[in-house]
């Protein structure tokens, strides 16, 4: 490469010339540009690696020049004067110029028709026949090329001839030898079509190869963003010109649909990166921008457009490219799924222009009413996700046939890119046109029945040594477009009366679940491998199966009682499993994703309304199991707040260690958030038990005993060990896991509330931020060395780790408060119960005749039996009651007071105009006679 760089200018001096137009000669020439045009891709690639740019910059100026080109003049000042030249004068497009890019000349230059050789027209031999032999006779010649071998043939036939006996075929002889000539007049003109369509693949392939090297490898900023735009404008019009014409061959498609797959990839990209320039490059000055992450500034008009990244090509160049492309699927028919891998791949990337970036959810973006966001102008993302659904339509059934047949009997990726493509059109589909075509077309009910035959396959994948793996990954895609589907209330009925749910309850392989690995326990893994371990495939498995029937549950309100009750169905299904999971002590972010899932859906299915609604048609039998495996779930459930409530050792061993790494990325605070949704689902849970089991104060039923003292902690053990003999099978947990939750969620909110106002503080002035923090925010975003990339890229992946870090923030921070409100509510229906309501054991019954409330008795309310004995003697004595009083003085003291109001002042009075905080302490500080300074 270094002898042509300096041999006269040899690559300068070819791509002058290019692209050669020899008519006679046409695949001598076409090959001759494939290895130029691939010659020149590596002197980029070389080039920009070693920093010369001024190598780099002359090849871009002629492959990428509307001017018309001179010819290349070897004279000193010359070649100065054009080194010189900047990129961007090339680069300017001249409508008046009929003069096009060199790229694009030289793609013009590759003829996208083939004649073909007309069929033979035989009197003599049988033309079947003799495509046989033609076949026969083919073979790959020093290119890979497959020819047919026209001597082999020639000799073939000539023996055919000859063997023929007889006057009548002696008299004919003339007449078949020049049918023989004719025979080989067709190979010859085969080979020839066959070698031409190998050299207009080779040279089309090299073209691509060329695309992609300025594109990826030459440096960014010698083809400015709005210039990269228009070129991969240009460059993706003419290719589906070229490929959409009646007459162009299809041996060229899959070419075709590579280049587009690569210019839609990098055409995304481009304006994306755009979107997420720094507003002071867009006039918005450094106030502005501050008022803008806090939702109280409104761009001025145009900023929006030019923010968006549609300045620079417009929408309606994007609305062709968009067309093009669902045309080219289209023409593929019914064949070509590899070809229709490429362009749903395309349209992929290309419906990630429309999404809008991930914005921070700041504190102060909560202040806007709901009316100000109803009436809000729509935004450039909203425009164009609205335009490009109207473009889907347009094209009417026949679209969504291709995609809909794709994503349930195509190839593997094309059907996991089929089904990732209705996933992205279902979720901006407001009308469900495209829901309502799945439904009565029975796509939906195909991929649901499908579940059934992915149970054999995937319990195979659970061995230690698995087949391939295709069939876990076209499971996970169908079950994430199941779960779009479900976030819907129209969705969510479409799939229940399709039997999704039944149809897991069904299946075996969630009742599979692999032994623990031990290595796996407190976040110790062994080194990571390509193929997951079992238990990690069975996760894998288990917990899209969990997210479906989650969403299903939040998503459906009509038939909630119905679909709850499939639910628990699916859970008493693989019931043991379920325990199984429950019970681990695994504290790696796995287990912890299962136990967020499985309490989430816990806490909205195995209830007493619904439980009482399957008992209408259950008879005594399985009704009796029915409630033994309800009662498990919830004695299980509540287990878990000893674990993750109070101060557990494996949640401070968690906390601390940053937890398994993938790609470089701790998971610390996946971890982290996965915890606290386990906290707030069993609070959930204790809740919505209180209310269902407990219309009123004097039936309540009590999930915990009456001690402020963590369960397992020394102080008084003997008091817990005599009420727990009240329970010979289960020991309920106190009243102080309630409280001991309440302090460590209070903690935690100030420690997110202050990182995420840092956080919030860094994002505005990240230009301002050292170095050091700089690369620390940025190697959690990129696999590639810091070092390597330029000063704008690095502040642009800062921003978003940062975005990442205040949006985890505020999802933690929403989740302590309900934690914190649901601690305060059921700490005081507890305390007013057992102090206000609960006859002690010492007292006289003859003391309590006149009361003015029917009391119960402690251990009535624990075992929940509505028609106790009330002659059974009581645990509860006065001086149980008394130290529970007098514990709550000195534990619910002022500091804590003190802090929950101030959560109540900075966070729930700024996200929402209701809160309950003060309400719940003024009523416990009432009970526990506390008065406040």
């Amino acid at each position: 490469m270094r002898y042509l760089r300096t041999s006269q200018d040899f690559l300068v001096t070819q791509l002058h010339h290019l692209p050669f137009s020899v008519k006679a000669h046409e695949i001598s020439a076409l090959n001759q540009m494939s290895w130029l045009m691939k010659t020149v891709s590596i002197e980029l690639r070389i080039t920009s690696l070693n920093r010369q740019r001024s190598h780099t910059q002359r090849l871009l100026n002629l492959l990428l020049d509307d001017v018309p080109v001179r010819p290349y003049i070897a004279d000193g000042e010359s070649g100065m004067e054009e080194d010189n030249r900047s990129v961007n004068t090339f680069l300017h497009f001249d409508t008046s110029s009929k003069v096009r890019r060199k790229i694009l000349s030289i793609l013009d230059s590759i003829n996208f028709t083939q004649e073909i050789p007309e069929q033979l027209q035989l009197d003599y031999f049988d033309r079947i026949q003799i495509e046989q032999v033609i076949t026969n006779c083919e073979h790959k010649d020093r290119n890979g090329q497959t020819v047919c071998n026209v001597k082999l043939l020639h000799r073939v036939l000539v023996a055919e001839v000859n063997a023929l006996q007889g006057m009548a075929a002696i008299g004919q002889r003339p007449l078949m030898f020049e049918e023989i000539n004719t025979i080989l007049q067709y190979a010859v003109e085969r080979n020839k079509m066959f070698q031409c369509l190998h050299a207009k693949r080779h040279a089309l392939e090299s073209w691509r190869q060329l695309v992609e090297i300025i594109l990826t490898a030459c440096p960014q900023d010698l083809i400015p963003a709005e210039q990269r735009q228009l070129i991969i404008r240009d460059l993706l019009q003419d290719l589906h010109d070229k490929i959409l014409d009646d007459e162009a061959t299809k041996d060229l498609m899959p070419v075709v649909a590579g280049a587009v797959f690569t210019l839609t990839v990098h055409l995304s990209q481009s304006i994306r990166t755009e979107q997420k320039q720094p507003l002071s490059a867009l006039g918005v000055n450094q106030s502005q921008y501050v008022l803008l992450l806090d939702g109280t500034f409104a761009a001025p008009p145009g900023t929006d457009t030019l923010s968006a990244g549609f300045a620079s090509i417009g929408d309606s160049s994007l609305h062709m490219i968009l067309r093009k492309l669902l045309e080219f699927i289209l023409k593929t028919g019914g064949g070509l799924q590899r070809v229709r891998a490429h362009l749903y791949g395309s349209l992929l990337y290309y419906l990630q222009i429309a999404q809008r970036p991930d914005e921070p959810d700041t504190l102060e973006a909560a202040n806007k009413t709901m009316w100000e966001r109803l009436t809000a102008p729509e935004d450039v993302f909203s425009k164009l996700q609205r335009d490009n659904l109207n473009i889907f339509e347009s094209y009417g059934a026949a679209l969504m046939e291709v995609i809909c047949r794709d994503s349930c009997d195509g190839r593997e990726i094309g059907r996991m890119l089929a089904l990732a493509l209705l996933d992205r059109i279902v979720c901006v589909d407001k009308q469900q046109q495209w829901l309502v075509y799945l439904c009565n077309s029975g796509y939906l009910q195909a991929l649901v029945d499908s579940l059934a035959q992915d149970d054999v396959i995937l319990q195979n994948l659970l061995n230690p040594q698995p087949p391939l793996l295709k069939a876990l990954y076209i499971y996970e895609s169908k079950m994430a477009f199941l779960t779009r589907v479900a976030k819907g209330q129209q969705g969510a009925l479409e799939l229940l009366r399709s039997g999704v749910i039944i149809r897991l309850a069904q299946c075996q392989v969630y009742g599979m679940r692999p032994d623990t690995d031990q290595h796996g326990l407190y976040g110790m893994r062994d080194t990571p491998v390509f193929i997951p371990a079992p238990l990690e495939r069975y996760r894998q498995i288990l917990l899209p199966a969990l997210q479906l029937c989650q969403v299903i549950l939040t998503s459906s309100t009509a038939q909630h009682l119905q679909v709850a009750g499939q639910v628990l169905q699916f859970l008493i299904a693989h019931s043991d499993t379920i325990h199984t999971i429950l019970r681990s002590k695994e504290g790696n972010l796995g287990s912890f994703q299962e136990l967020a899932l499985l309490t989430s859906i816990i806490s909205k299915a195995a209830l007493p309304e619904v439980v009482n609604d399957l008992g209408s048609v259950l008879n005594e039998g399985p009704m009796i199991e029915l409630h033994g495996h309800v009662g498990r779930f919830q004695r299980l459930c509540l287990s878990l707040l000893n674990r993750f409530g109070g101060s557990d050792k494996l949640r401070q061993l968690s906390l601390q260690d940053d937890g398994p790494y993938v790609d470089g990325v701790s998971k610390k605070d996946d971890m982290e958030l996965a915890m606290q949704q386990i906290c707030s689902n069993v609070m959930e849970y204790c809740h919505t038990l209180m209310l269902q089991n407990s219309p009123n104060l004097q039936q309540m039923v009590c999930l915990f005993t009456p001690s402020l003292a963590e369960s397992g902690s020394s102080r008084d053990t003997s008091r817990l060990e005599n009420q727990a003999s009240l329970f010979p099978s289960w020991r309920l947990p106190s009243l102080g896991i309630v409280l001991s939750l309440l302090k460590q969620c209070s903690s935690d909110f100030f420690t997110y509330y202050d990182i995420h106002r840092q956080s919030v503080g860094k994002l505005q002035n990240v230009e301002q931020l050292p170095p050091d923090e700089i690369k620390e925010l940025c190697q959690s975003e990129t696999l590639v060395g810091v070092d390597k990339i330029s000063t704008t890229q690095k502040h642009l992946l800062a921003r978003r780790r940062l975005v990442k870090l205040i949006n985890s923030r505020a999802k933690l921070l929403s989740i302590c408060c309900y934690i914190i409100e649901t601690c305060l509510f059921i700490l005081w229906r507890h305390l007013e119960y057992y102090l206000l309501q609960c006859t002690p054991s010492d007292s006289q019954d003859s003391l309590f005749s006149n009361a003015s409330f029917t009391s119960r008795r402690f251990q009535d309310t624990l075992n929940g039996e509505r028609n106790a004995d009330l002659r059974t003697p009581n645990k509860l004595s006065q001086q149980d009651m008394d130290m529970l009083q007098r514990e709550g003085a000195n534990l619910f003291g002022e500091s804590l007071q003190k802090r929950l109001l101030d959560i109540e002042s900075m966070y729930c009075k700024v996200r929402s105009r209701h809160s309950f905080i003060q309400a719940l302490l003024r009523r416990i500080r009432g009970l526990l006679r506390v008065s406040r300074a």
